[in-house]
């Protein structure tokens, strides 16, 4: 399991992955509006916004391809492409395609937050982002805080074994262990 790290729930995720990739003054490109957790992480570590507008089906394609080629050092691009925060918009199919042919495109990194993904009460499942990853520029996270218990705090990173390294490095520097009755009680 190199390919994936625990942490004390998708907040501590997304906070280790702005200090793992982003430093002072990057651009972080994220949907707008978007979960305040993860902008004002990427705020307090000195990282620039630049919003994407949301559209009924997810980003508007066109405004976030402009941001990546007017952001051309741009470390990372912020999506919740199921039932999002705050507005609740699904991204279509094609959209997340898109996302990944332009992150690819433009070797920048997602990082796709899957919190309310496994709540869906009707309609169809639709593949994330990282599905159509193979070059690894797709890290996907999620949590056990909204689908099982909200006290456990215990979420999940899943990349590239290279990325999930300097994950660990990072995590070491804030906590050394999540909950592990917690992980256990998940576990079966």
């Amino acid at each position: 399991f190199d390919d994936i790290l625990i942490t004390s729930g998708a907040q501590q995720t997304i906070e280790l992955c702005v200090k793992a990739l982003c430093n002072d003054g990057d651009v972080a490109i994220c949907e707008q509006p978007s979960f305040v957790g993860t902008l004002n992480s990427i705020r307090s570590l000195g990282g620039r916004l630049v919003g994407v507008p949301m559209e009924e089906d997810g980003m508007d394609m066109e405004a976030l391809e402009a941001a990546l080629q007017a952001n051309p050092t741009a470390k990372l691009i912020y999506t919740i492409p199921n039932f999002q925060n705050p507005s609740g918009i699904t991204m279509s199919l094609a959209k997340r395609k898109k996302v990944y042919e332009l992150c690819r495109d433009h070797n920048v990194i997602v990082l796709e937050d899957n919190p309310y993904g496994e709540l869906r009460y009707e309609g169809d499942f639709l593949p994330s982002v990282k599905s159509f990853d193979k070059e690894g520029n797709v890290l996907c996270t999620g949590t056990f805080s909204k689908i099982f218990c909200p006290g456990y705090r215990i979420g999940w990173i899943a990349g590239e074994k290279e990325v999930i390294r300097k994950y660990v490095l990072v995590k070491q520097g804030v906590d050394l262990q999540c909950n592990t009755v917690a992980q256990m009680v998940i576990s079966s």
